[in-house]
């Protein structure tokens, strides 16, 4: 291998840049998204705060 060939650095840089992409893109699917959703809702509440917690009311549909 002559490493002095750009075409050489083209393929060693396409082929880093498909590992790349083949290891980040199932972060940005639809379905990665809304695990990342359901994680952050379902999670604990931790409250750090050593001043009274606030409840806010809740409007849910109503009964037709």
């Amino acid at each position: 291998m002559d490493f002095q060939n750009p075409i050489v650095w083209n393929v060693i840089g396409l082929i880093v840049l498909g590992i790349v992409v083949a290891i980040i893109a199932p972060r940005f699917s639809a379905e990665a998204r809304l695990e990342r959703r359901r994680r952050k809702s379902n999670a604990r509440i931790v409250s750090k705060s050593q001043r009274p917690t606030v409840k806010f009311s809740v409007r849910t549909k109503r009964k037709k």
